[in-house]
């Protein structure tokens, strides 16, 4: 049962690609302030079924987010809205209903965390994120371990802000 949802999981991303990857070379290529010091994507992930599950998050060198102010007004300091893109959702509610009412065992955000992470490595890597100059991850909202964009590889949070 979980072949098939991880099967699912990515043919539904794959009809995101061509705009995840365009959104995000707009976040690559960008010249951010020199107080941001790392994006910090992170995954909601019981947004799969009603928006886009990830966010971005610019932040400094003491793990806080910046913000740029115009007339006491925050702004992002980002060509693109947080949300990274607008989508009803990535997979519709009732395939994740069926697939858990086959199998009460299996764990659909978290098969589709997994598959996102990977998913969203690869559009970062054709978008040019490879030679991005600043810290760039991805991780599951409040979790201990992140992907790290540039070097491709598992780390903990947030240890390359105490480095």
């Amino acid at each position: 049962m979980e072949n098939s949802f991880t099967t699912m999981v990515r043919e539904y991303l794959s009809r995101l690609e061509v705009p995840l990857v365009g959104a995000l070379q707009k976040l690559v290529q960008y010249k951010y302030p020199k107080e941001v010091y790392a994006l910090a994507f992170e995954i909601f992930s019981d947004g799969f079924t009603s928006q886009f599950p990830a966010r971005v998050f610019f932040m400094n060198r003491t793990n806080t987010e910046y913000f740029l102010y115009e007339n006491g007004v925050a702004k992002y300091p980002s060509p693109i809205d947080p949300n990274i893109l607008e989508v009803e959702y990535v997979y519709p509610q009732e395939i994740e209903e069926e697939f858990a009412a086959k199998d009460p065992e299996l764990d659909p955000w978290n098969i589709a965390t997994l598959e996102f992470i990977a998913w969203f490595y690869s559009c970062w890597t054709k978008a040019g994120g490879k030679n991005f100059p600043l810290v760039a991850t991805i991780a599951h909202h409040d979790s201990s371990r992140e992907f790290n964009l540039i070097t491709g590889q598992w780390q903990e949070s947030y240890a390359q802000f105490n480095a």
